[in-house]
């Protein structure tokens, strides 16, 4: 474990007034100072709700086959 490397990103990270830097970083690491779900319009609390329930009833499209039309569609060979 490299704790120089991790000291000079602490260090740079406490210095930091970059606003940008400081959310990247903490996207990167996983720290959300808030929940985002209570702050979502009803409609698209109940859009993803409706499909959670797809996926539970298996009537989800899986993400190879998106893919696979996505390429088959928008990329030219």
């Amino acid at each position: 474990m490299d704790f120089a490397l991790k000291y000079r990103i602490v260090e740079r990270i406490i210095q930091s007034n970059d606003d940008a830097l400081l959310n990247e970083i903490k996207s990167l690491v996983g720290f959300s100072e808030k929940d985002y779900w209570p702050g979502l319009p009803a409609e698209v609390k109940h859009a993803i709700q409706n499909a959670k329930d797809e996926i539970d009833r298996g009537e989800g499209i899986s993400h190879s086959s998106i893919m696979s039309d996505v390429k088959d569609r928008y990329l030219k060979k």
